[in-house]
């Protein structure tokens, strides 16, 4: 008999494509974790893509009483997004918009990242008002669910005073559109009995003046613990009602399939200081008096979080030796004009020289931004440095609280005394201070009952002190989600408690939206379904599963994101430590089926998708490079693989044959193509492709590059500078549709001519290599072999650093950079060079015509990002980088071999190009090849377009 999750899928089928369902182990397994330190495993996960196919899964679940969970980004810290039913993802795809009322206002689709729409609305000179420290990653609708603010939201911008308009599904699949009048009546209409109860529910809080009166005090705080029962009370329009219950309602009412919100003001003049003081309740006194004035934030670190990020350039020295009650205070102030700025930091300075007899150290308000991104990056560093120095095998919580600032210090110190008593000593607290938002970092271990019972009675106390004795709030902003479910009733009473329950029944009568959410009968929700955390290599164990990194990756929506890899391999150390203990012979059958199925599909899922560029890396908070650890998995598989190595040793050592050897294929190719065409080579190539793993040959395959020359080099005597053309540069011919057909070796010297350089090519050039297309396969020896061959020849030619070394590719200077550096050389890729060498020299007259910029992963990982957007800026008056495109994902040669990958990589590239663009640049050339497949235009280096541009 078929089941019902059977029969739901089977409805689901006939409206929805194939590749919506995941069923496997390995990615069920890998796409269920979220940030929190929960884990369940979901028996299916469908992917959707638009309203309809949202509104479709909701009716088949309603119809077949299946629990569904939808999740946005997983950036959530409390549990609310995981499932072992189904769990039902947003496609990237579903992240439309449309400003309104020149950026007053903006309807979101669902997928939207937080940062993007921050970039849309900058040229209004506008903003959404949430920022929480996940805007980069998380997504509108994760949110407005979880009705998330941040270090400058505060209560007045979050998403339930700044939504206008949503379009909500609810759980028996009906759908209403706010904005619309006409959906408006038709909803009225076809749920009278509904908003009946609805508005009953109100008249009963009113009707109670002592819970109505606790409502109105609880959400002057930041408050997320249960559902908002402001909504109750602060409006009396049944719509309205509906629109505030579903901001902060953790997707258990209803799922939010747009949201219109109300923007605000983001003033382009800011100032921050940074002060330390002495003594907590100063600092805590302090900020009561700061509320009064318009500063726009002020965040508190206490001592342990200041000793935590010590580490820090810009941190003073003595902070080890600081009193225990010391903290300090990051303040910024914003206005429209610099005059008002000026104003606002006098008003802020006398208050705070008030205190001056408690000061440690200064760093005074200043409008340097770079200084300031300094001051920043201290505060947002505290919560990553105590994932950074966790022990293996324990993970991180982060709680946050809120308290009225009559009571701040009085907290600050009560929950000192619970980590001290507890035994968390690396627990940290630092937070939004005008608000009262307290958030406190530490560690715990799940391994053992002991463990377990720690938490479980620390939470305890932690609850009655935080809503019992001194009345605030247990979950400031980052929702309740299941760790603190059964507190809800402590906070609210029963009364509060049972009209969330009232809410819960009358929008979800069959339960099937997020159960245990919010809403749990379990007392003990809160210590069930804790997240291991097995010590599975060096490289990754410091990952605390935040998703900071997805975004990034690209392979996400292809195969793995680096937490799914990172998740994933540690399941799999995890089954084999299990199954070395387990002598259950069932519990082993279905244990040894997981680890089977891991297996089986992380070769694709997890190692040969990766592109190892390291992006992900810069944007992990504790700063694992997960590339770095797949190619350690590469190493390893290789190990005992003779004949890859001798290929490799073959590779080393004859370089200058293979390069040459490539060329002519490249150009016999191009032959080929012209008698064949296009599209018959490509269907002659998926054999070979399939059988051998050969490449999959696509249009933009440029021609094999002319040998080089070196008669035709006209050198220059004003300056020197070595240039070490990129095995890519030397291989690849420019693309046959490009406008110039020169290869980068003669751009780059007619650019030197005309500066007035003289470039230094080595003689040996044609066997020259950085090691890197070697240490993605997983050959370090080999790598390292090339790499010292080519840093022994820049270093000779340099006169030992004498004179700089370029690289016309941006991937070869981040490889060789470090280990250069440390030999004296400076190494620069081909946009620095042109910044620091070719403009001060250059008369460049700026194109009216567009082009489209790629930045490569390689350029903002080696933090010359600006000085290729600048040279490009200077050579064109409108540079176009497109939105969500971090990572090419061509890899090397994983563009040829996985064009998949750099495919997915590019999706949303040629939709984002003008109708009178006709040129790309960047700085790489085998990036420029999948770019130019993916976007309709031609790539070339950023030195084609200075070259055309410049006398």
């Amino acid at each position: 008999m078929a089941t019902a999750l059977t029969l739901f899928q089977q409805q689901l089928s006939e409206k929805l494509p194939a590749s919506a369902f995941i069923e496997d182990y390995a990615r069920r397994y890998a796409f269920g974790t979220d940030a929190s330190f929960y884990r369940l495993v979901p028996k299916l996960i469908v992917l959707v893509a638009d309203q309809q196919q949202a509104q479709q899964v909701i009716s088949a679940a309603a119809s077949y009483k299946i629990p569904i969970t939808f999740r946005a980004a997983g950036t959530s810290l409390s549990g609310q997004a995981i499932t072992d039913s189904v769990l039902v993802l947003l496609a990237d795809s579903w992240s439309g918009y449309e400003i309104e009322n020149q950026g007053h206002s903006i309807r979101l689709e669902p997928a939207i990242i937080g940062a993007r729409v921050n970039q849309l609305l900058a040229p209004f000179g506008r903003k959404i008002g949430p920022d929480p420290a996940s805007i980069n990653s998380c997504k509108i609708a994760g949110m407005a669910a979880n009705n998330s603010s941040g270090m400058c939201c505060g209560v007045a911008q979050n998403s339930y005073h700044t939504v206008k308009d949503m379009t909500l599904i609810f759980a028996d699949g009906s759908v209403l559109d706010t904005r619309c009048e006409q959906s408006r009546n038709n909803f009225l209409q076809t749920h009278q009995q509904f908003i009946r109860d609805l508005v009953d529910l109100a008249q009963q809080v009113t009707n109670n003046p002592q819970l109505a009166q606790r409502i109105a005090y609880k959400y002057r705080l930041k408050n997320t613990t249960g559902y908002g029962l402001n909504a109750l009370i602060d409006y009396q329009d049944p719509i309205e009602i509906i629109k505030h219950l579903m901001i902060g309602s953790e997707g258990t009412l209803g799922f939010i399939a747009d949201i219109t919100y109300h923007t605000v003001v983001e003033h382009a003049h800011k100032s921050s200081a940074f002060i330390i003081f002495d003594d907590i309740s100063q600092v805590c006194e302090l900020v009561k008096q700061l509320a009064d004035l318009d500063v726009a934030a002020v965040e508190l670190l206490d001592k342990r979080s200041l000793v935590s990020v010590a580490h820090h350039d810009i941190m003073p020295k003595e902070v080890h030796s600081y009193p225990a009650e010391s903290a300090a205070l990051l303040i910024e102030v914003r206005a429209e004009d610099a005059a008002k700025l000026v104003n606002l930091q006098q008003q802020v300075d006398e208050l705070v020289a008030e205190f001056s007899s408690h000061q440690l150290a200064t760093m005074a308000f200043s409008t340097d931004v770079k200084r300031n991104a300094l001051l920043w990056n201290i505060r947002k560093g505290t919560f990553p440095a105590v994932g950074a120095v966790r022990e293996n095998g324990t993970t991180v919580i982060i709680e946050d609280v809120a308290f009225e600032l009559d009571v701040l210090a009085q907290g600050v110190h009560a929950l000192h005394q619970l980590f001290d008593q507890y035994g968390y000593d690396e627990a940290i607290i630092f937070g939004h201070a005008l608000a009262g938002n307290l958030h406190f970092v530490f560690t715990q271990a799940f391994d053992t009952p002991a463990q377990v019972a720690r938490y479980e009675q620390f939470m305890q106390d932690v609850s009655q002190l935080v809503a019992v004795e001194l009345n605030g709030s247990l979950k400031a902003e980052h929702g309740t989600g299941r760790n603190m479910a059964p507190f809800v009733a402590t906070e609210w009473g029963a009364d509060g408690f049972a009209i969330m329950q009232r809410i819960k029944q009358l929008f979800d009568k069959g339960h099937i939206l997020n159960p245990g959410v919010i809403i749990n009968a379990d007392e003990n929700c809160h210590i069930q379904h804790l997240k291991t955390m097995p010590s599975s290599d060096d490289i990754i164990d410091k990952c605390i599963e935040c998703g900071f990194c997805e975004t990034v990756c690209p392979s996400k929506g292809l195969t793995l994101t680096p937490r799914q890899r990172i998740t994933l391999w540690r399941r799999r150390t995890e089954l084999v430590n299990t199954l070395a203990k387990t002598d259950d012979l069932s519990a082993k059958q279905q244990l040894n089926r997981q680890l089977k199925s891991i297996e089986n599909d992380f070769q694709y899922l997890g190692i040969d998708s990766c592109a190892a560029t390291g992006l992900c890396g810069m944007k992990c908070p504790v700063g694992i490079n997960t590339g770095e650890f797949i190619k350690s998995l590469r190493a390893t598989q290789l190990t005992n693989n003779k004949m890859a190595h001798h290929v490799a040793n073959f590779a080393v050592k004859h370089f200058a044959v293979l390069a040459s050897t490539a060329r002519f294929g490249l150009t016999s190719m191009a032959a080929i193509r012209k008698i064949v065409g296009a599209p018959m080579l490509r269907n002659l190539s998926k054999p070979a492709n399939k059988l051998l793993g050969t490449p999959l040959y696509y249009s933009a395959w440029p021609r094999g590059e002319q040998p080089i020359n070196r008669n035709n080099i006209t050198p220059s005597q004003l300056d020197k500078v070595v240039y070490l053309p990129s095995c890519a540069s030397r291989v690849f011919a420019a693309d046959e549709t490009a406008k110039d057909q020169r290869s980068i070796m003669q751009v780059m010297h007619s650019l030197a001519n005309k500066a007035g350089i003289e470039l230094l090519l080595p003689a040996q050039v044609n066997e020259l290599c950085c090691g890197m297309p070697f240490a993605s396969k997983g050959l370090p020896e080999q790598a390292s072999s090339k790499a010292e061959q080519l840093l022994a020849v820049a270093e000779q030619l340099s006169e030992n650093g004498r004179y700089p070394i370029i690289f016309d590719a941006s991937p070869c200077a981040l490889t060789t950079s470090i280990v250069a550096q440390q030999r004296g050389l400076t190494v620069l890729e081909s946009a620095e060079f042109a910044y620091q060498y070719l403009l001060p020299k250059l008369t460049v007259t700026a194109q009216s015509e567009p082009v489209m910029l790629h930045v490569t992963c390689s350029s903002k990982r080696r933090g010359s990002e600006q000085q290729l957007v600048d040279v490009a800026k200077v050579c064109s008056n409108k540079v176009i980088i497109p939105a969500d495109i971090e990572c090419c994902g061509f890899a090397g040669d994983k563009g040829f071999n996985l064009p998949e990958l750099n495919a997915n990589a590019l999706k949303t590239l040629r939709s984002q190009v003008p109708a009178n663009c006709d040129m790309g640049i960047s700085n790489s050339r085998s990036c420029e090849i999948g770019l130019t497949q993916h976007s309709g235009v031609n790539y070339q280096s950023v030195l084609y377009l200075l070259d055309k541009n410049s006398k």
